[in-house]
């Protein structure tokens, strides 16, 4: 195997870090009195608090003064701690404040946020983030899996307040969700935040972490509770009602009717860092659809987000290295039931659900996946075990599929985590057990046959001034994950990536990060070679351009085909009406799995992000896949995926959502299949209270396939309400 490694780096000027002291520890102050939330921090209690306000940039600049003064301060009383922040800044008028929805804080507007770390493990945080309009968003932070998942949706309530000094917001967070597992003493983790998006998208830090960290909560600081009390809300039922008029017809079914659909959500917290939740026929009408995709030239199933509420909470102690844990797997429970214990050292969760839903089950295979649509209903479970160590953690994990035909598949297996100032090494090992359904008629490979096969993961990352990445895997034909995520099996794999990252402070280019990738595949044998660029700077400017002069990859009949093509991601935040602006492409010849042969493409795709109001956020986004011809042939395959957002607030707690998706696809090289479809939705948002949400809204939907007759198009009006009892 031969790369061609880069010629020549481009030599950049660092900045001058400033002289690392530690990350400040606070003792959080006590307070008698309620706080009312508004934003403003002008209670007594608040200028009595101590203050963390030692903070650092880190972006850009690496550990030089931060250019805007922050302040943050911890309050506590028996049920909740409360969070408050004064944020400076030098141009007032440039604040950027749009809304956005729960969720969508990011790196374009101004924002704030806190890691905590209850436990004081420094193995992984809860998150808290707003923006100056008060929108939340909120998520879990894994050291161990370096990722930071915003999946899980806490119950917690913010507000903020601009003035001509900048703005200040102010968190009330329960205690019961942080899941309090001792009284007396205690010592968090703490780690605050802050995004400032101007000419350069500067970001500031409590903590001392450079560019090269290979950690993050290891730089956290301390805050001190003397006195703090376990506390949780022992029962929250959450009952919901939704109302669906429906008119389906041709291949959406057929229905004219009005449903009534009554659902249950319960919690108890039978003591400290415990929870039991409990879903009785969960209805996901609010949840967002998928964002259209290109599929018409893919071999594999596609890995797809998670949106649904029941199913984020906890997701990050069931996601590992080989994803053998995969929620869209499980598509409409009638009942579910999840136990989760967090503590310092051992956490552990365990799930079941009975599924009348009927998902597709992936069967993988070496060269393409397949998506099989069952007839049966299952009874799915998983649990898993995490177990914290001084430099790393081990766990365990089980996961379960029973269909109604008697059919089975059984995982289990066990990872490890280690990690020190500049290493990480991450391993995995699962087995599985599967007894095929006897129904050749949905998959030629399903004969009621039993198969075994096994999974295995080792990963290697070395962070310093460079950075070094080496991961290999192995999947055995007989491997099998009903509940997982795995498309490809009967292959062994070696990934090696290097890459050297340049800092700078100055205006037009912050970082560039020349890097070379190789991938090698063994089975029937293939490797390829990449080597790239990344660059990143003025206006949030970001580039990835990437060469793979020497691509080789399996046709659908097993073939080597070599290939050769130039991919680029680019993109860049012009000012605050137009937060986001991106490109990508990718030009060269690639296999068209349909016939096997290497013929020239171009996929192109763009994405627009406007905020002509406050209010107001529209979003744009077009793809667009060709397979040209060979020697004079027409154009093999056009394939397009569009889509538009548009949202309209009218608080931070109510807001307006039209989606409108279009994709269509027509192939008329090897044989002729035309493909066209629509969905179009108008949904409204109320968090009327911390306690109750209303949703109601509009569907519509068409197909048009290659023979008409076989079309469809199905509308739905639904209104939903849900109320929280907490005792």
């Amino acid at each position: 195997m031969r790369i061609r490694w880069l010629t020549g780096l481009l030599i950049l000027t660092l900045a001058t870090p400033l002289h690392v002291a530690a990350a400040a520890s606070i003792t959080a102050t006590r307070t008698a009195q309620p706080i009312h939330l508004d934003g403003r921090l002008d209670e007594p209690v608040w200028a009595s608090a101590q203050v963390i306000d030692r903070f650092y940039e880190t972006y850009p600049g690496s550990l030089v003064p931060a250019p805007e003064r922050t302040e943050v301060r911890l309050v506590y009383d028996d049920d909740f701690l409360y969070v408050g922040f004064r944020l400076w800044l030098k141009h007032p008028n440039q604040l950027r404040t749009p809304f956005v929805r729960r969720d969508k804080v990011n790196s374009t507007h101004d924002y704030v946020q806190i890691y905590l770390d209850p436990q004081g493990s420094r193995r992984g945080s809860y998150l808290f983030r707003v923006n100056a309009r008060g929108t939340r968003t909120d998520g879990y932070q894994n050291e161990a899996q370096e990722t930071e998942t915003l999946d899980p949706d806490y119950d917690w309530e913010v507000a903020s307040h601009i003035d001509a000094r900048g703005w200040s917001a102010e968190m009330r967070i329960p205690l019961s969700t942080l899941r309090i597992s001792r009284s007396g003493l205690q010592r968090w983790a703490v780690v605050v935040t802050r995004g400032v998006p101007r000419d350069q998208n500067t970001q500031m830090a409590s903590a001392p972490f450079p560019h090269d960290s290979n950690c993050f909560l290891c730089y956290a600081g301390t805050v001190v509770f003397p006195d703090l009390k376990a506390k949780s809300e022992h029962l929250i039922v959450t009952p919901s009602g939704t109302i669906t008029r429906r008119r389906d017809r041709g291949s959406f079914g057929h229905a004219d009717d009005v449903r009534l659909q009554p659902s249950l959500d319960a919690k108890w917290l039978p003591r400290d860092g415990a929870a039991l939740d409990l879903t009785v026929r969960p209805d996901f009408s609010q949840v967002e659809a998928d964002s259209a995709q290109l599929t018409a030239n893919q071999r594999f199933a596609l890995d797809l987000p998670e949106k649904r509420p029941f199913f984020r909470e906890g997701a990050d102690l069931v996601t590992t290295a080989i994803p053998a844990v995969y929620t869209r797997s499980i598509a409409a429970p009638d009942y579910g039931l999840r136990y989760t214990q967090r503590s310092a050292g051992l956490e552990y969760t365990a799930f079941g659900a009975r599924d009348g839903g009927r998902p597709a089950i992936i069967e993988p295979g070496f060269l393409g996946s397949t998506l099989v649509l069952p007839d049966f209903d299952s009874d799915d479970a998983f649990a898993r075990l995490r177990n914290t160590l001084p430099h790393g953690d081990v766990g365990g994990l089980v996961a379960a599929k029973r269909n109604d035909d008697g059919s089975r598949n059984l995982v289990g297996g066990s990872d490890a985590t280690w990690s020190s100032d500049t290493d990480r090494v991450t391993g995995q090992w699962l087995a599985s057990h599967t007894r095929n359904p006897d129904r050749p008629d949905l998959t030629s490979s399903w004969h009621g046959q039993t198969i075994q096969g096994s999974a295995a993961l080792l990963q290697w990352d070395h962070s310093t001034d460079q950075v070094w990445s080496l991961r290999y895997e192995r999947y055995s034909p007989g491997f099998r994950s009903w509940l997982g995520y795995v498309p490809r099996v009967g292959y062994q794999s070696l990934h090696g990536e290097y890459y050297r990252p340049f800092y700078s402070t100055a205006k037009w280019l912050n970082t560039i990060e020349p890097y070379v990738s190789v991938d090698r595949l063994r089975a029937l044998g293939s490797n390829r070679g990449s080597e790239s660029d990344a660059l990143a700077g003025y206006k949030g400017f970001a580039a990835d351009i990437s060469w793979h002069p020497h691509a080789m990859v399996l046709d659908a009949q097993g073939h080597a085909r070599r290939t050769r093509y130039l991919a680029w991601q680019v993109s860049a935040s012009p000012g605050r009406w137009v937060p986001l602006v991106a490109f990508t492409g990718q030009r060269g010849d690639v296999v068209d799995y349909a016939s096997g042969d290497v013929v020239p493409s171009t996929t192109l795709g763009w994405r627009v992000l406007t905020r002509p109001l406050d209010r107001l956020e529209l979003e744009l986004q077009y793809d667009r896949n060709v397979l040209h011809g060979k020697n004079g042939e027409p154009q093999r395959l056009i394939e397009t995926a569009t889509q538009f957002i548009g949202t309209w607030h009218f608080n931070a707690r109510f807001f307006a959502l039209l989606t409108w998706q279009r994709y269509a696809s027509a192939r008329d090289v090897p044989e002729t299949n035309h493909y066209r479809s629509r969905t179009a939705s108008l949904q409204f948002n109320w968090d009327v209270s911390r306690n109750c949400q209303l949703y109601w809204g509009v569907r519509s939907g068409n197909e048009q396939p290659a023979a008409p007759a076989i079309g469809g198009d199905g509308r739905e009006v639904y209104l939903k309400a849900s109320y929280t009892f907490r005792g």
